[in-house]
């Protein structure tokens, strides 16, 4: 079998060089010398053997150029970060600051002629004022909240966008992505980028795989994604962006995703599957063992959404809550987007894309090499990329250190674990699943009691309520400052739906109204039309 396998392999070898030889013959007769030497690159790719050869000289020049810069690695610098046990004092933690920052070029002296404007003025100072304003309660805990915004205000305007001009920030990026990496049980191969949030996660996620296939399958002119109907809604956002088709699979009645469904589901011009830990609807966690192995055995990559439970579910596995296995420890996970701006204790917005390894990171860059300005590459959807972002998530994450994540795991835990036994108590409603983590959502298991009009009352009290459909139910994500309002939630939810309990004339009213009636349309696309409408509405000048 082996024998036959490596006699196939040299034929193709021997049809690329053949059809190489006609492509540079012809080129030669146009007297092209510059289409000889392109023609010849592009069929040395094609070849195995030498296509690993020119990477490694690639994989050379890059390190030598790479030297030439303030960019140029430490003697013995590690491989891989990872989060430190304990979190830094604050002390350390500037002097880190200091040592970076010592070798960068002061922008404000004048010798740098891009990337940064900054009047360093009145104007700039009122800036500082306003974002003081709106951060003066970001609610994890004083000494943490001042660290994370002083980093950010270090750094407010300084740009990410070249790597070179501010190494401080480029060694910050790189420390978040490896710690972070590191926490999903990645090992020293796993990489990734920064981005601005989850969206752009996700999003960089598809762009790499659909650049793959382009690359290793390019007679797939239709690509497609296999994922559940769970999956957050920007996975049809990217698709859209990027010319792809998502194929939704409805989940099991446990909420989880539907391993076999998925895998009837593949076709040809499928080109990733996509699964969530913990899915945001019910903060269920997927199959992801099992979704991967499926992905792996198709040859297919299969990327983790994890922005909500990335920086969470590490913690409440140790902390000895039940939590299937969803990280880079399953073998067929390709790539994982965790927010750091959630339960990281960041300021929006920050999120980590994590990859398996370089090779797959790679189809995510986007690089231009004709134009006049120079040599252009970005790794992420953004140009300019806020520094002050970049800065406080590195801040958050030497600050709390993994015993200070802990900590706040247990205290959520708790608190998601008294609203669970005060909703179970409550006739009427029930948790939808089993939540692994610090979300859920609860519906109605009684035939008079309408769930949205609980959360009409709900507001009436002052809550904020998250509705949500097929099933109707309401979504709680557990947060800090529930801690001080969780019993309050449960007395009012209590006593919400007891008025609600059989009462007709409520349905027709409110909130609860209009989600009947859009329930009742059968064309999605009127209401996907009234959505957009309101979008439209909402965002004009109000006078």
């Amino acid at each position: 079998m082996a024998a036959a396998f490596c006699c196939i392999l040299s034929c193709l070898e021997h049809f690329v060089v053949l059809v190489l030889a006609l492509a540079l013959l012809g080129a030669y007769l146009r007297g092209g010398t510059r289409e000889i030497l392109r023609l010849l690159i592009l069929g040395i790719k094609q070849i195995p053997g030498l296509s690993g050869l020119l990477g490694s000289v690639l994989k050379s020049e890059s390190a030598s150029f790479l030297n030439s810069t303030n960019l140029a690695p430490k003697v013995g610098e590690n491989a891989k970060i990872v989060l430190p046990k304990k979190g830094l004092p604050r002390e350390k933690i500037l002097e880190k600051l200091d040592e970076m920052r010592a070798k960068e070029t002061d922008h404000l002296e004048g010798k740098v002629f891009a990337y940064t404007y900054t009047l360093n003025d009145d104007h700039f100072e009122l800036q500082k004022e306003v974002y003081e304003k709106f951060t003066e309660k970001i609610g994890y805990s004083p000494d943490h909240d001042e660290l994370v915004k002083y980093f950010q205000k270090a750094f407010l305007h300084e740009n990410g966008l070249n790597p070179m001009i501010y190494p401080s920030l480029r060694q910050m990026e790189v420390e978040v992505v490896s710690m972070t990496c590191a926490m999903l049980n990645g090992d020293a191969q796993a990489v990734g980028f920064l981005t601005s949030g989850g969206t752009e996660s996700v999003i960089m996620a598809v762009r790499a795989y659909r650049n793959r296939a382009e690359q290793l399958f390019p007679w797939i002119k239709e690509p497609e994604i296999i994922c559940p109907v769970t999956q957050h809604p920007v996975i049809g956002k990217a698709a859209h962006y990027f010319g792809m088709k998502v194929i939704y699979v409805d989940v099991g009645p446990d909420f989880r995703a539907d391993v076999q469904a998925m895998e009837k589901a593949i076709t040809s011009n499928t080109v990733m599957v996509a699964c969530s830990a913990p899915q945001f609807c019910h903060g269920i966690v997927d199959p992801v063992e099992e979704v991967s192995n499926m992905a792996a055995r198709h040859g297919l990559p299969c990327h983790v959404d994890a922005c909500f439970g990335g920086f969470m579910l590490p913690w409440v596995e140790k902390l000895g809550y039940d939590v299937p296995t969803w990280d880079f420890r399953c073998p067929g996970v390709t790539s994982i987007s965790a927010d750091v701006h959630k339960y990281g204790y960041t300021v929006k917005g920050a999120s980590v894309i994590a990859y398996r390894n370089e090779d797959l990171r790679k189809y995510q860059i986007y690089s231009f090499s004709s134009w006049p300005g120079g040599l252009y590459g970005s790794p992420s959807l953004a140009g300019s990329r806020p520094g002050g972002n970049i800065a406080a998530a590195w801040a958050a994450l030497n600050s709390l250190g993994e015993e200070g994540y802990m900590a706040r795991a247990k205290i959520l835990m708790d608190i998601t674990d008294r609203i669970k036994a005060g909703i179970q108590s409550i006739e009427g409603i029930k948790i939808m699943g089993n939540p692994h983590m610090t979300c859920m959502a609860f519906g109605s298991d009684h035939p008079d009691l309408d769930i949205l009009v609980v959360a009409d009352l709900m507001e009436k009290k002052g809550w904020v309520m998250e509705r949500q459909q097929n099933p109707t139910c309401l979504h709680c994500s557990i947060l800090p400052h529930h801690n001080a309002s969780c019993d309050a939630l449960i007395d009012d939810l209590r006593e919400s739906a007891k008025l609600a309990l059989g009462n007709k004339e409520l349905s027709k009213k409110g909130k609860a109204g209009i989600y009947g009636m859009m329930a009742a349309i059968p064309d999605q696309t009127i209401v996907e039309d009234f959505i957009k409408q309101f979008f439209s509405d909402v965002y004009k000048v109000q006078k």
